[in-house]
């Protein structure tokens, strides 16, 4: 009976000693060293700016991670979630290595998102996933003023710290906590000023106002003056939209000027 069960335990004891193993393999850690770590955020569609001491000898300080978190809520519907410190570790981190001032602020395009705000963005935009980490507090759609995004994202990828991603057409950098990453977006012309990705309400279009009704005023000009017999001249005035009255009047006197005798005088007249 036991050896069996020596057969049965003995692989298991393996396999658990080889997952062990890898789940034991230190990922890289944080390069800050253990001084007071701060960090200048700005998000640019709102224009609201964080500057906080967020990392002090005894650990991460709460209240300047709250702040933080804050400024990381989901701009459509006020949802604040609390954010995964070591995301903003990663962020000072590629600020220093991008050689960016300590006070230039990390411009932050897109951050916590809620699951309706996200399921909203993925039936516009293809480049959102379902499962995304920023469902979770662990992304941030950035730029740093003065550096390009292309050294950002080489940066990033030289930390091995979470997935990141070159956005060209929109001119931002993805970046998260996951596993270590990339994929490459197709599509659209490189910026130079990132675009705002966050969702917002779309503001009903006004109707435009009813055009009003155009009349058309016919200009009254005089006729050339016609002359009767014996050089009396007769005025006949034109209207462009004459009354019905009008035109009878002028049917009326151009019947007259038929009837009348012809104005030649008789020794000029021909004889048959």
């Amino acid at each position: 009976m036991m050896r069996p069960f020596l057969r049965l335990t003995l692989p298991c004891l393996l396999v658990g000693g080889f997952l062990s193993g890898c789940a034991s393999t230190p990922a890289p850690q944080s390069t800050l060293g253990a001084s007071p770590r701060s960090i200048t955020l700005y998000h640019p569609q709102s224009g609201e700016t964080v500057s906080a001491t967020y990392w002090r000898g005894d650990g991460y300080d709460h209240a300047a991670l709250q702040e933080i978190s804050t400024l990381f809520r989901d701009r459509r519907s006020g949802e604040i979630a609390p954010v995964d410190p070591a995301l903003v570790d990663m962020l000072v981190e590629l600020r220093e290595r991008c050689g960016a001032p300590a006070d230039t602020p990390v411009h932050i395009t897109s951050g916590y998102r809620s699951q309706t705000t996200n399921v909203a963005l993925a039936r516009s935009n293809p480049y959102v996933a379902e499962n995304s980490f920023h469902l979770r507090g662990q992304a941030a759609d950035i730029y740093i003023p003065g550096v390009l995004p292309r050294r950002i994202a080489d940066e990033a990828a030289a930390m091995q710290r979470g997935g990141y991603a070159l956005y060209p057409h929109s001119g931002h950098v993805h970046v998260d906590t996951g596993p270590f990453r990339t994929w490459t977006p197709k599509g659209g012309e490189p910026r130079t000023t990132p675009a705002i990705l966050e969702a917002k309400a779309t503001p009903r279009a006004k109707p435009a106002p009813k055009a009003e009704p155009r009349v058309q005023v016919a200009e009254t000009k005089p006729a050339p003056a016609a002359k009767a017999p014996g050089g009396k001249p007769v005025e006949i005035k034109t209207v462009a939209s004459a009354a019905p009255a009008d035109l009878s009047r002028v049917r009326l006197v151009l019947a007259q000027l038929k009837d009348q005798p012809s104005a030649v005088p008789t020794k000029d007249r021909k004889k048959p």
